[in-house]
């Protein structure tokens, strides 16, 4: 089986869903590996709509086998939410359901069920309190690399890891050492 990759949907009050339903319009125009979407599949079946994207969602478990991720229809992991509206200020409300979105993610990557995780967009001050730098970081300390962060911004013509991650640059001249 070609393991796939594994979209976290994020911040459910984002753009996150929007990039997703674009993002797999465009996929056909490109060879890669199988996605699938952990997040809520309700509200993302909501923002389908309100969006008027011509997509369709498949719900599939996280026992999911290749066979369920064929065809043009987005599999989605179901994380439990519930959200009256359809887009709500952004708070701490969303907080659990972004943190157990990561947690399926980390232990599917445990799992050896996907290749990797992209994650949607998250507000670091609602999401993580000042206590990691960014997600990268987060993921970095779930997994027990602390302190030992790294990011790769790649494309088929460039790739760059920053010297440091999420540190804004007036702060970086001081923590670089050669």
């Amino acid at each position: 089986m070609t393991k796939p990759i594994a979209i976290i949907l994020g911040e459910p009050n984002s753009i996150a869903s929007e990039i997703i339903f674009k993002s797999w319009i465009k996929k056909k125009k490109i060879k890669h590996h199988p996605c699938i979407v952990i997040g809520n599949y309700n509200l993302l079946y909501r923002h389908l709509k309100y969006f008027k994207f011509n997509l369709k969602l498949k719900l599939i478990e996280k026992n999911f086998k290749s066979e369920n991720l064929k065809g043009t229809a987005i599999p989605v992991i179901n994380i439990k939410y519930k959200q009256k509206k359809i887009f709500e200020k952004i708070s701490k409300k969303s907080n659990k359901f972004i943190f157990n979105c990561f947690s399926e993610s980390l232990y599917l990557l445990q799992q050896n069920k996907i290749l990797g995780i992209i994650n949607g967009p998250v507000s670091k001050e609602t999401l993580l309190n000042k206590k990691f730098n960014g997600i990268t970081e987060f993921i970095a300390h779930k997994i027990g690399y602390h302190n030992k962060a790294t990011m790769l911004i790649y494309s088929k013509n460039f790739s760059v890891t920053p010297i440091t991650t999420h540190i804004p640059v007036k702060k970086n001249i001081f923590r670089i050492k050669c």
